[in-house]
């Protein structure tokens, strides 16, 4: 068994260079689209078979700022310009305060349209419909060794079994692998081993079954945004601890700091330049990685550390 908060306890960060890949703002920017009232997904007709759904984004991420081609879908009738704004604004809005890049320019393109009679009926009827959460990333199955395993095994014994077939219709020559064993357990009789193998067969069995209904181990947090309490990004831990370390690291009076994340706590330690009030610096470089813990879709208990640089 792994011990999860061990092995997330690795994942430690210093100062360096962080870097936003265009997959995950074209996830943010689709995201914050679809939290404006008048589009919709759409994955119906070609985009089923290509892949293509709507709405989709395509980002181009400068050193400063962020461009974005977003193609939706809109439900109609509607006013066009009215939509633009609010997904232009909601966009903005989103980027800012979970990537942090100001958006450059968003070309909005309508790429197709959808009936609203569904949506004005849900509206009459006062009926609230709850968005799925998201599915966290997660590790690879517990039972995936077993079954790779077990398919070879598998594999193997289906070969030994064709050969032996055609050895017996005269097929292909060659000495049989597998004859005199079967002709041996043809002949068993019962003993009292038995009951030791029967015993392990069933102790396998249930460690097999646990092992097949063990729960992935979640690999990374989730990010919200203002406007809605479901992740709209995913953050592996060693992300986060770079990102507390790089802003832990920018507070007057820090020489350095290094962050821990486990699925529990988040512990930053900072090494301090110079003697000073340690209750003042731990409230600045808490107030300094806030905005970082703001957008985490779960709470972490938060513990700053103070140690003295030694000469």
């Amino acid at each position: 068994m792994v011990d999860t908060d061990s092995a997330a306890s690795t994942d430690t960060g210093g100062r360096g260079t962080l870097v936003i890949k265009e997959r995950a703002i074209e996830r943010v920017a689709v995201a914050a689209a679809l939290a404006v009232p008048d589009v919709v997904r759409s994955v119906g007709g070609i985009s089923r078979l290509t892949g293509r759904d709507l709405p989709r984004a395509d980002a181009s991420v400068g050193e400063y700022s962020v461009s974005i081609n977003l193609y939706v879908s809109l439900t109609w009738p509607c006013r066009i310009a009215d939509v633009s704004e609010a997904v232009h604004t909601e966009v903005a809005r989103t980027l800012d305060n979970i990537v942090g890049l100001p958006l450059y320019r968003l070309n909005v393109m309508v790429a197709a349209t959808s009936a609203g009679e569904a949506v004005e009926q849900q509206i009459s009827d006062e009926t609230t419909v709850a968005a799925p959460r998201p599915r966290p990333p997660a590790a690879s199955p517990a039972a995936l060794p077993v079954a790779v395993t077990l398919a070879f095994g598998l594999l193997a014994l289906a070969f030994v079994a064709g050969r032996e077939f055609l050895i017996v219709h005269d097929t292909i020559s060659g000495a049989p692998w597998i004859r005199n064993t079967i002709e041996q357990i043809a002949e068993l009789h019962w003993a009292r081993w038995m009951i030791a193998a029967s015993g392990a067969a069933m102790v396998a069995g249930l460690i097999l079954l646990a092992i097949g209904v063990k729960p992935r181990t979640q690999t990374h947090t989730g990010a919200t945004s203002p406007t809605s309490s479901l992740p709209m990004v995913w953050m592996r831990p060693t992300d986060v601890a770079r990102m507390c370390s790089d802003h832990a690291g920018d507070v007057p009076g820090v020489e350095s700091a290094r962050t821990t994340v486990t699925k529990k706590h988040i512990t930053v330690e900072v090494h301090r330049t110079e003697a000073g009030e340690d209750r003042a610096l731990t409230e600045a470089v808490r107030d300094a990685i806030a905005p970082t813990l703001s957008v985490l879709a779960d709470n972490r208990d938060t513990r700053i550390r103070l140690e003295q640089t030694r000469e």
